[in-house]
């Protein structure tokens, strides 16, 4: 590898070099910003006279199998390609006459030694060949001058930036260029035994620019024979990029991925996907992988697009979408490839989406954290499959399971359900739950629906308080002596809320007033509104009224399901270190689940041990301070002479382990406290003891 500091033009010399970006490369995509930012340097060298611009670093190779002057690009192409916009903005600037040079050659000049090589045939003659997704729109540039069909291209938007640039500048066009020949670049070449891959790592590893899913690809193609990079590229990632193509949306495929071929449904943290892929891939033929990926991303436009099926599975799986439900993605993913491989019946699949719906809302309404969520769904399809039995529906078995939760993950029942529903401020929730909680109210299960949600986006509908937020003195009157305190405690409730296109005109105004309105309750053709009509007045018993009947309307919607299902082995003995009601003793432990990781155990003394060596490599720092602390003997830094009751989990930590079960769950609820683990993050798989006589674990 060699690496020099020059003019960027003398790198970029036509005469003497061509330059190809590879189809690993990401698409151009340099923003307004960075132009604008560019564009105001080059003027600021010709107005303080600057002698150089450091420009950041190229780092090109020798393209295989290509000619001598042919280098590919492995860092640098943004740069690089926004000054050959530049200069195609100057050089047609010139040419329509909208500026003129002291230089009358600077246009045939900038044409013929940076952007065209004249004596090639015209598909060679482009001197940078960007990949496969930007070149047509460059190409058009050189050959006219303007976007044309390519007006969307990010290539062209920014050219047309620069070109009105250009023919706007207060200075003179040959200073302007002269600007460019003072941009200074590292030019970094790479001899036949440098890895191209594992430097251009190294270069991005701050990851500032690139996503996980850039370095992804350029892993994937980098690897390939520059025969195969084109082949894959457009037989595979092109499809991947395409229907995931929404911001970030990549990245979280990736990651949904590789939690579904997780066999422990692991999930990756967002700055760990790259890795984590590379892993996965150790070993493995590329091409199958990417065939399989491109499979599953298809799927994923198909369920971020509410087409998944019958009309009843996609206006669920629109409703999960709208909530912005992309946790349940990886369930989605494992789940619906495998109902496709199974010819699982349609309307089980739909049976699932709504028990989902129904346990995401729940929960919601009463709640329940969301961080949770995220690793129920990473694991739920592979625990369905581990406990299904031949002649059990995919359905009962997920219901069984989510029923069957403990603590944060609970599945509520009817009465914590019905509770929170009629008591929650829903007024005070986000906007898009608060919709779709009036969507689904107003059409159940009718067959002729309003489009609550379309009309809410439009603002042709709101939600809308019956007794005001501000009370006049009518309301105050009509509401009695104690309409401070029924305010206070029903003002934001599902009771006092309902629908309307009229939301500004109705205001404080008398229950009466917005009943009566020509646009009001009396005629209203939404369905809540007509039971609201039915009143003359609006107080505290009212809201009560309507209190029962919107409750019970919830339960129906949102109705607990039931299965009559049972498993083999029970999945209560798969039982968090913080489930307070459980009783170890008399229990076998087979295998501890840490953090969506199973390690296999084969008693309470090896589990001990082992769970404090993984929380060691965690926070070394944690353990060491117990360990000489006064405050318990249960992690010591030297046993001194009692070994044989410790287990050594590093050269400066040892764990009590001769001790009864209770004694070692006590000390491990410390452990998973020190370490803010949460009740999920720490579970045992147990099976029950022959025989109940478990005194000690030696």
């Amino acid at each position: 590898m060699k690496g020099e500091d020059k003019p960027l033009l003398k790198l970029m010399d036509g005469s003497e070099n061509r330059f190809i970006i590879p189809v690993y490369q990401r698409n151009y995509d340099w923003g307004a910003s960075q132009c604008k930012q560019l564009f105001s340097d080059l003027i600021d060298i010709v107005k303080f006279n600057r002698p150089s611009h450091f420009f950041g670093c190229i780092v090109r190779a020798r393209s295989k199998g290509g000619r001598a002057d042919e280098f590919l690009i492995i860092d640098g192409q943004q740069r690089m390609t926004t000054v050959c916009l530049i200069f195609l903005a100057i050089y047609w600037n010139l040419e329509h006459k909208n500026i003129v040079a002291d230089d009358s050659k600077l246009a045939e000049k900038i044409f013929k030694k940076f952007l065209v090589d004249e004596y090639e045939v015209k598909e060679k003659k482009v001197r940078l060949k960007l990949n496969k997704e930007d070149r047509a729109a460059f190409d058009h540039l050189v050959d006219f001058g303007e976007g044309g069909s390519f007006a969307g291209s990010n290539v062209v938007t920014n050219y047309n930036y620069f070109y009105e640039g250009v023919r706007n500048l207060s200075i003179k066009i040959d200073d302007f260029f002269d600007a460019i020949r003072k941009l200074v670049v590292i030019d970094i070449f790479l001899g036949s035994d440098d890895d191209p891959q594992l430097i251009f790592e190294s270069l991005n590893s701050t990851g500032l620019d690139l996503t996980e899913a850039d370095k992804i690809r350029n892993f994937v193609l980098m690897g390939l024979e520059e025969d195969r990079q084109e082949e894959y590229y457009t037989k595979y990632w092109s499809f991947i990029e395409r229907d995931c193509s929404g911001k970030g949306e990549l990245d979280n495929f990736v990651r949904d991925y590789l939690t579904i071929k997780s066999p422990t449904g692991e999930i990756p943290n967002f700055k760990d996907i790259y890795p984590a892929f590379k892993s996965f891939t150790e070993g493995k033929a590329i091409e199958p992988v990417l065939s399989e990926m491109k499979r599953y991303a298809a799927l994923c436009k198909r369920i971020k697009s509410s087409q998944i099926g019958d009309s009843a599975t996609n206006e669920i799986m629109s409703r999960l979408n709208y909530l912005e439900l992309t946790i349940t993605y990886a369930f989605l993913l494992g789940m619906l490839t495998y109902a496709e491989q199974q010819q699982m019946e349609e309307s089980e699949i739909t049976k699932v989406l709504s028990c989902i719906e129904v346990f995401v809302f729940r929960r919601l309404i009463c709640g329940y954290p969301t961080n949770a969520l995220l690793k129920i769904f990473a694991t739920l399809h592979q625990q369905v499959l581990k406990n299904k039995k031949e002649d059990a529906s995919y359905y009962d078995v997920m219901v069984y399971l989510l029923e069957n939760r403990k603590k944060t993950v609970v599945f509520p029942k009817d009465d914590e359900f019905l509770q929170s529903f009629v008591e929650k401020p829903v007024y005070l929730m986000r906007s898009k739950s608060r919709t779709y909680i009036f969507d689904r109210l107003e059409n159940g299960s009718s067959k002729e629906k309003i489009n609550v949600i379309d009309n809410v986006q439009k603002g042709e509908l709101s939600v809308e308080h019956i007794m005001p937020q501000t009370l006049t003195d009518h309301w105050k009157s009509e509401l009695g002596s104690d309409y401070s305190r029924i305010q206070e405690e029903w003002l934001h409730t599902i009771s006092n809320l309902t629908l309307t296109g009229y939301n500004v005109q109705y205001s404080n105004r008398t229950f009466k007033e917005k009943k009566e309105d020509p646009n009001g309750f009396a005629v209203s053709p939404l369905r809540l509104n007509k039971y609201i009509s039915q009143f003359d007045k609006w107080t505290e018993e009212e809201l009560k009224q309507r209190k029962e009947v919107l409750g019970k309307m919830a339960l129906s919607i949102w109705a607990y399901p039931e299965t009559a299902f049972q498993p083999t082995v029970r999945p209560d003995d798969e039982v968090s270190i913080f489930d307070e009601e459980f009783v170890f003793t008399g229990r076998k432990i087979t295998s501890f689940t840490l953090n969506g990781t199973i390690y296999p155990v084969n008693d309470w003394a090896d589990t001990i041990r082992d769970i404090c060596k993984l929380l060691y490599e965690i926070n070394p720092e944690i353990l060491k301070k117990e360990s000489i602390s006064k405050d318990n003997v249960w992690i010591v830094g030297n046993p001194e002479n009692s070994e044989s009751y410790y287990k050594q989990v590093s050269a400066d930590v040892w764990v009590l382990t001769c001790n009864d079960t209770n004694t070692k769950i006590r000390i491990l609820r410390q452990l998973a406290r020190l370490y803010n683990l949460a009740d999920d993050d720490l579970v045992f798989s147990l099976v029950p003891q022959k025989d109940n006589d478990e005194a000690l674990d030696s």
